[in-house]
């Protein structure tokens, strides 16, 4: 490992963390947002919705990323010219929200089952909603339980946009490789580019504890 390069390669590769953060944070809030719909309409048993969710599900969660992307980049447009022009990042956020989003929803799901019928039941007898039950009982209650899972998500959202660099999007991994071609030292890239990723994650999971620390306010006994 060449310790003199690691600073220059550092460096370059730190240029690339806000492209990686904004793919990270706007994919992953599209993504819960998507899911929770999708989940919701799961819940209710929405007739014709449910199912076509159901098969969008297993299409994203039955193949993998780069395909996926790999089809809206170069197989779409290639059928449909007036989206030749939508750009690499565009692309990414889109494939990385669809395919987070199948894997959230069932995380979203398993949350709201974990909220007793008698709270909704109870809810519906004090003259609300279907719909307030559901924003103002269901899912605050939720999400408490979904915290853990989705910042497992979010972490794999991150890991995610490693390949964006498949269609040009210069993020951290493509800004490693970048500086490696130049000057063939690997290694060295690389080992930096992982611990950077560690670090990242590591501050997600210091984020993740003190979320739940907050949200169990309430709920200790």
């Amino acid at each position: 490992m060449d310790f003199a390069a690691t600073p220059s390669i550092f460096l370059r590769i730190t240029e690339a963390i806000p492209t990686t953060l904004a793919l990270t944070a706007i994919s992953f809030i599209l993504a819960l947002a998507l899911a929770i719909l999708i989940a919701v309409i799961d819940y209710n048993k929405v007739p014709v919705l449910d199912k076509i969710c159901g098969v969008y599900v297993s299409f994203f969660r039955g193949t993998p990323l780069i395909p996926q992307l790999f089809l809206l980049y170069f197989g779409i447009p290639s059928i449909v010219p007036s989206l030749r022009d939508i750009s690499p990042f565009a692309v990414c956020i889109i494939g990385l929200t669809l395919n987070s989003a199948a894997y959230m929803k069932e995380v979203v799901r398993g949350a709201l089952l974990s909220v007793p019928d008698g709270q909704r039941e109870a809810a519906l007898a004090h003259g609300m909603t279907s719909r307030q039950a559901m924003f103002r009982i269901i899912l605050p209650q939720a999400a408490r339980v979904a915290i853990p899972s989705l910042f497992n998500n979010l972490v794999d959202t991150v890991k995610g946009t490693s390949m964006a660099f498949t269609v040009g999007v210069v993020e951290m991994t493509a800004a490693a490789k970048l500086k490696a071609a130049v000057t063939y030292d690997y290694f060295t890239a690389y080992v930096v580019l992982m611990l950077m990723y560690w670090a990242i994650i590591l501050i997600l999971e210091r984020v993740e504890k003190t979320v739940e620390q907050k949200m169990a306010v309430g709920y200790e006994r």
